[in-house]
Parts: C-alpha cells; structure tokens; sequence
C-alpha cells in the first residue's frame, strides 16, 4: 500500500485520498496489501474515521468483505471496538456483514459480545437476527463469549432478547466442551457473574427443565 493512502485512511484525510486519486485513479484498484493485511478501511475503521470509512466504501464497497491474513475485516474491527456509526455504514453495504466469519470462525457479534458493546450488539441482532445462532470453531454462541468476559449488560440484554425473539434454545447450547453459559460460568468460579445469570434465567425463562439444571450446577459450584 502506498504510505500516503495509509497515513490518509490513518488520519482521516479524504483531501489527500483525492488527491492520490487525482495522481493515480486506478490506486485503490491496484492495491496491494501491505505486509500486516492491511487495506485502507481496516486502518480506518482502527482509527474511529467515519468520513474516511464512508468514501472508501463508496469507491470501493467490496473492501468491506475482505478478511486480512490475521483474520479480521473492518467490521470485525469496528465492532471490536464498540463504534457504532462505522458498523452501520458496513451494513448498508451487506445486512450480511455482520454474519462474515473470520479468524476461529469469529464474527463481528461474538467481537461485539465479547466486548460488552451492547449498542453494537443490539444494532447487528436489529438487522440480522439469524447472527445470534452463530457459533466459533470452538462453538461458541456471543452469550458463551459475553460470559466468558464477564459481559453482564450484553449477557442481559442477549438473554432478554432470545426470550422477546422466541429463540430459547439459544439459552442451552454448549460449546465444545459441553457447557452451557451457566456452567461456563460456574467452572469459572465467576461467583457474582453465576448467581446473577442464574436469576436472570430463572426470571425469563420457562425451559424445559431449567430448575433441575441450576440445582445441579449449584451443587457444583460450590463443591
């Protein structure tokens, strides 16, 4: 990549971006990735440029679905670090986007989740409800993540959103090690965090057999 376009997309300059467009109308079609995987929305997107991000996807919109060599793309990113009006922009290139897999099979909700971005959360599940079913190369759900965390606003509003959606089966499923987000959160020993989820299920929830299972994962957190 041309330095100039990455200190531009770095410090969100769109008079020099035109002006390298003037030099060079081909620039952002002859890119090539720098050595970290780099294209100009990713590094964008890092810095928090919404401008910046919004006249590259106008030139360039297929950016927004390329997964650099260390497994992220800009939505990644973005929601990685809770910016809201950035995620929204990828999203009006592709509701998709937010369902695109990167590294470990991660997407930008279990990056969101794992955060405790909830307005991030809430804006993706808005526009692409199907997203909360997606697990990682581990199976992992973004509450699994969110737990993992010790997320407890995005574990909140997640739950209470599978409920509202009628997605309860969400709720009970386990990673690849069998856990469900409550006894994740017991053989972490996360006391506080496992006796507020547990009261927060016990609270919205009606599934089938919920009481036996916070009985017996009771029992073992405290063995």
């Amino acid at each position: 990549m041309d330095n100039r376009l990455f200190v531009a997309a770095q410090t969100g300059n769109i008079q020099i971006l035109h002006q390298l467009l003037a030099e060079n109308p081909f620039i952002l079609h002859t890119i090539e990735l720098s050595s970290q995987g780099f294209n100009p929305l990713d590094i964008a997107s890092t810095a928090g440029h919404v401008e910046f991000v919004k006249e590259i996807i106008r030139l360039r919109p297929d950016f927004a679905k390329q997964v650099n060599q260390d497994g992220f793309s800009p939505i990644h990113i973005a929601a990685a670090l809770g910016n809201l009006e950035i995620v929204r922009e990828f999203m009006k290139v592709d509701q998709k986007l937010c369902r695109l897999e990167g590294r470990n099979r991660w997407t930008a909700l279990h990056y969101a989740a794992s955060r405790g971005k909830v307005d991030t959360i809430q804006e993706m599940l808005l526009a692409c409800p199907e997203s909360i079913e997606d697990v990682t190369v581990q199976n992992e759900t973004a509450l699994h993540l969110a737990v993992k965390n010790c997320q407890f606003q995005a574990i909140n509003f997640m739950v209470t959103w599978v409920r509202e959606m009628k997605k309860d089966e969400i709720l009970d499923m386990k990673d690849e090690h069998g856990n469900s987000i409550l006894h994740l959160a017991t053989w972490r020993k996360q006391r506080q965090l496992f006796v507020r989820l547990a009261k927060l299920l016990k609270r919205i929830s009606e599934i089938s057999g919920i009481q036996n299972h916070l009985n017996t994962v009771s029992e073992l957190f405290w063995y």
